[in-house]
């Protein structure tokens, strides 16, 4: 049996589909969806939206088994595509602001195997934003990466490489460009 909570969440134009068996969709009190597009299609996935999030279009994509995404509270992210597959997990903390048509993921999501003795060399690895972080615009953020508190991540980066708390980070691939750094949402 699935299990879908949306407390007093409202969502406007939405899509939510759930294939499988045991999997869970939670939106967490006064958070708002528009155009979001939610898949969880395999068995014992876990998709939790924080309280207070503001999600603006996008694709949030969970397959395969046991894979888990969780937004932190107030959270803000525009059309982004979050995909945890193959039992790993995307985890984005509290307060981060992710701009439009960020890519992040957990695995390639094709196997890449060793000619000779068939042992798959790119298997997936979680990925972690933690809380407070900037993503700026069209950035791709790929597997086994962890990113720090107050970081701020360019527009139109790859990231790679676990990027430490404080840094601001650019390029392709992403490199650090300063160090020390914190970011507000308002403009001051």
């Amino acid at each position: 049996m699935n299990v879908v909570r949306f407390y007093d969440s409202v969502l406007e134009g939405c899509t939510v589909e759930l294939i499988g068996n045991t999997n869970s969709l939670e939106i967490l009190r006064q958070a708002r969806l528009w155009g979001v597009t939610i898949r969880l299609v395999g068995e014992g996935l876990s998709c939790r939206i924080g309280s207070g999030c503001r999600l603006h279009g996008g694709q949030y994509l969970l397959e395969d088994k046991n894979s888990r995404l969780e937004v932190g509270a107030g959270t803000t992210i525009y059309s982004p595509t979050i995909s945890a597959n193959e039992g790993g997990s995307v985890l984005i903390g509290a307060d981060c602001l992710i701009a439009i048509g960020s890519d992040i993921r957990n695995s390639d999501s094709h196997s890449v195997l060793d000619a000779t003795s068939r042992e798959r060399l790119n298997p997936a690895r979680d990925v972690v934003v933690q809380d407070h972080v900037w993503i700026g615009a069209h950035c791709q953020i790929l597997k086994g990466v962890t990113i720090g508190s107050r970081a701020v991540v360019a527009s139109r980066a790859v990231v790679t490489k676990n990027v430490e708390p404080g840094t601001l980070v650019g390029g392709l691939p992403a490199r650090v460009i300063r160090e020390n750094v914190d970011w507000d949402h308002r403009r001051l």
